[in-house]
């Protein structure tokens, strides 16, 4: 049987725990996630979607339960440099070139110069921006600079990609645009996507599974699977069922306003 690439169990997590400024973020959270999936997670502001996402990664420690990443831990998987991570922000360097910003994390890994020079060249054409291989980050729109992000985040090849709002900021044509694009590279790239968004129409068009968290404490209420057939294309947000599937998300979201604490 495959492992699981993210497998999460009776986790909380609670920051400033035994002060009076003490915020339980996560409860109960129990979560397995495939190999190739795209998972989106969507919830109210301050749920703990990000919290989360940074339990995976290994960017904070869970209060209690664990989080394995391909049947290790959280931890180690980090170490072993099994995912990439894409936040709302490029956050790329002014200072270095497209093929700089992308080649970072493989000067930090000691690839040999032709590697990454191999593997900047693939990246850049995954994403559509060989053309501006020696552009600077502000010479480059928005939509641009993450798609960089991009390139530079599955450059060396990691299992799980994770994104925190990567196209919050982007204006509706773009961020559809992206989306797109996004989809034809999980395609192509067979990584595991885990995915914050507060749009229910970008976590239903993008994901496999969508999974539903409540107001704070954060917990997962509903698990909604996502039956639209693959590739998806823009005529995909015309179908019936895209509608359907828009409904159920936010049917469960207002449930999840009501739950029990």
């Amino acid at each position: 049987m495959t492992e699981p690439a993210v497998l999460l169990e009776n986790l909380n997590k609670t920051f400033g725990g035994g002060t009076s400024n003490q915020v339980q973020a996560l409860k109960d959270i129990n979560l397995s996630i495939g190999q190739n999936e795209f998972v989106s997670l969507i919830g109210p502001s301050g749920c703990g979607k990000s919290t989360l996402l940074r339990v995976i990664g290994d960017l904070i420690e869970p209060s209690t339960g664990r989080a394995l990443v391909n049947g290790k831990s959280a931890k180690q998987a980090r170490l072993d440099r099994e995912y990439g991570m894409v936040f709302q922000a490029a956050t790329l360097y002014d200072w270095r070139t497209v093929t700089k910003n992308v080649q970072l994390p493989l000067e930090l890994m000691n690839y040999s110069r032709e590697k990454k020079e191999q593997r900047t060249r693939e990246m850049l054409e995954l994403v559509e921006l060989a053309d501006f291989a020696r552009h600077y980050p502000w010479q480059l729109s928005g939509g641009m600079q993450q798609r960089v992000a991009i390139a530079r985040a599955l450059a060396f090849e990691p299992s799980i990609l994770l994104m925190d709002e990567p196209f919050g900021a982007l204006d509706e044509m773009t961020r559809e645009r992206l989306n797109l694009e996004l989809l034809d590279i999980w395609r192509k790239t067979q990584t595991t996507v885990v995915f914050v968004t507060h749009s229910i129409t970008e976590a239903v068009f993008l994901s496999t599974r969508v999974i539903v968290m409540s107001a704070r404490p954060g917990r997962i209420t509903q698990d909604i699977p996502i039956d639209l057939p693959q590739p998806r294309s823009v005529e995909t947000r015309e179908n019936v069922r895209f509608f359907e599937l828009e409904t159920q998300v936010r049917e469960a979201l207002r449930q999840s306003e009501h739950q029990p604490k």
